[in-house]
């Protein structure tokens, strides 16, 4: 998957928080797909709570993840990819294996 580090340094600037979050997430499972593993992403943002939880399914691994909304404000602003690094190094600590792409040299930045 391409990206532009340009693009998204905006997004992340003007984007809502709910907005970029589920950016984010489209990304990655956009990431997912080119690499041809199958993936089910599941996630619940509540206006009323003051975190977001999910799941992702990926060839039948799952990992679910609670992040409270502070944090993923604190991400946003501090880096246009840092939710995204945040993510993605959790799926690896749970055995994901990354491909090379330019979205994922971005996130690792």
């Amino acid at each position: 998957m391409n990206t532009s580090g340009m693009l998204r340094g905006y997004l992340a600037k003007v984007m809502d928080q709910e907005s970029f979050f589920f950016h984010v997430i489209n990304c990655m499972e956009k990431q997912l797909a080119d690499w041809n593993y199958d993936t089910l992403l599941l996630f619940n943002w509540d206006k009323q709570e003051d975190y977001v939880s999910g799941l992702f399914i990926i060839d039948g691994f799952s990992h679910s993840f609670t992040v409270t909304k502070q944090r993923l404000k604190e991400l946003q602003v501090k880096a246009p990819y840092a939710l995204d690094c945040v993510l993605w190094e959790a799926l690896v600590e749970d055995g994901l294996i990354l491909k090379q792409s330019n979205y994922i040299d971005k996130a690792f930045m």
